[in-house]
């Protein structure tokens, strides 16, 4: 059953202004416990996953600290979100945002560069006291909690809603200006998209603007003219449908021919993988279901061969 969300000021959150309240009522941790941790500068785990020729560092946090995340999650996630927001709230995702730009017009669209690491404490200190309304020392203790190195880490579950709410300023803004301009506006994480008869690059520049006001730096900027296909969260509009992007087609074709490769463990993954993929792609075209049915029995049938040819 769906959690019943709730206005900002009927959060948990909202006014704390007892540290000791907000060990025993929200975490149910002894507050010399949740101050200590917050005077630890050793709270994550720093790990580096290779992409390609690129190495991106991500910040977890150590197990104590993911149950506090992990607690203020739920709360902040229960905290009702603008229309505009598509990532973070149930029943929407980046499908539902392409789709609210479906037959609208033109189109700009940018996305914020290094988002987690651009949201500071500072950004998160003043959702804690000035929008959540915490006492100063609340709001501190919050946000040493809540901070890697200065800014929000990159593996947190935390992560995302927190950067929202913390850039929420910004994106109300631009939200504002969208409206004014009679335009279409939404979010996806760090990822921006306006669209309607006056979006255009003068408009992509007032974005800008406000971009950069609030100390925060952009990057990926497109103008998609009136009847140009455009890509929008990784999905193709195509008129008025949306459609999979030929590249990522061509990418399950090459999985394809590579299921072949490899031990039969090797296999099974690649297997695993392709079906992941057609299993997105059929999210947004039909005509991937059938392939996405033929992929599950080709694993069945390897699985029942599999367990036929073990030795008992």
């Amino acid at each position: 059953m769906l959690r019943k969300s709730y206005a900002l000021d009927q959060s948990p959150l909202y006014r704390m202004r007892s540290r000791k309240r907000l060990a025993a009522d929200v975490f149910n941790i002894d507050l010399s416990l949740l101050e200590s941790l917050a005077a630890k500068g050793n709270n994550y785990r720093v790990i580096y996953i290779q992409q390609g020729d690129k190495s991106r560092q991500v910040e977890v946090p150590k197990a104590i600290v993911e149950r506090l995340h992990r607690r203020l999650f739920s709360l902040l996630e229960r905290i009702e979100k603008p229309p505009y927001l598509h990532s973070g709230v149930k029943k929407r995702s980046y499908l539902t945002n392409a789709r609210a730009h479906l037959g609208s017009g033109a189109l700009v669209k940018l996305d914020l560069k290094k988002f987690y690491p651009s949201v500071k404490a500072a950004m998160v200190y003043r959702f804690f006291h000035g929008v959540l309304q915490c006492s100063p020392d609340v709001a501190g203790l919050l946000t040493k909690l809540c901070v890697h190195a200065g800014h929000v880490p990159t593996g947190s579950c935390l992560s995302q809603l927190l950067a929202f709410f913390a850039v929420k300023p910004l994106f109300d803004e631009i939200e504002s200006l969208a409206r004014t301009e009679g335009a279409c506006f939404t979010v996806y994480v760090d990822d921006m998209t306006i669209s309607g008869v006056r979006a255009s690059p003068a408009l992509l520049w007032k974005v800008k603007q406000l971009v950069h006001s609030h100390g925060l730096k952009y990057h990926k900027d497109r103008f998609y003219p009136l009847g140009a296909r455009r890509v929008v969260t990784g999905v193709l509009i195509d008129g008025d449908r949306l459609a999979v992007q030929p590249s990522k087609e061509f990418a399950m074709w090459e999985q394809m021919q590579a299921l072949g490769c490899g031990d039969e463990a090797e296999r099974q993954a690649a297997l695993g993988r392709l079906i992941g993929s057609a299993g997105a792609a059929s999210q947004i075209e039909a005509r991937f279901l059938e392939r996405v049915r033929a992929l599950r029995g080709l694993q069945r049938r390897a699985v029942a061969l599999v367990s036929t040819a073990t030795p008992v």
